[in-house]
């Protein structure tokens, strides 16, 4: 009897432990953004993302002051010292389009914040991976990879959700 109790409560235990791990593991689907075509400035790599309805178009900084040709400009990891000059506040400021900020380990505050300097900022080790800032309802999103985990996937995931927002912010729909 103590016998099949010990292999019930194994079996069990071992169960638990390739269910549990199986779910840290789950790269179930993520939702795609279904939403009207968007256009988007971009000062860097076009990343790779699952929707065709979104446009990228390269732009570089002196483009800025044109950013109503699009719906949303967004910054690379390899722009941020740079997007972070002074010049460039006011114009996050005072835009009519939302700024996404992609893999600042600072935070989207030194972009719009004239008195900070981005290489100087603390480091925000909230995890998020892009944030997104609207100068029109001065609020900003921050996106989170799924379980932090950095891959394709998640990193498509992300700008999933970004989209949604962006055509929220910009009254498309």
């Amino acid at each position: 009897m103590k016998t099949k109790v010990l292999l019930a409560i194994i079996m069990i235990s071992i169960l638990a432990i390739v269910f549990g791990c199986s779910m840290q593991n789950d790269e179930s689907e993520t939702e795609l953004y279904h939403g009207k075509p968007l256009h988007i400035g971009i000062i860097g790599e076009e990343p790779d993302v699952r929707e065709e309805q979104i446009q990228f178009t390269s732009i570089d900084f002196t483009d800025l002051q044109k950013v109503e040709n699009y719906d949303a400009i967004f910054i690379t990891k390899e722009n941020l010292i740079e997007a972070d000059k002074t010049q460039y506040a006011k114009v996050y400021n005072n835009s009519p389009r939302p700024f996404l900020f992609i893999d600042s380990q600072k935070g989207y505050v030194p972009f719009i914040k004239e008195q900070f300097d981005f290489e100087n900022y603390p480091d925000d080790d909230s995890g998020v991976y892009a944030y997104l800032y609207d100068s029109k309802s001065q609020r900003y999103w921050g996106y989170v990879l799924y379980n932090e985990v950095v891959n394709e996937k998640s990193i498509q995931d992300v700008y999933s959700r970004i989209f949604e927002t962006i055509e929220d912010l910009t009254g498309i729909n």
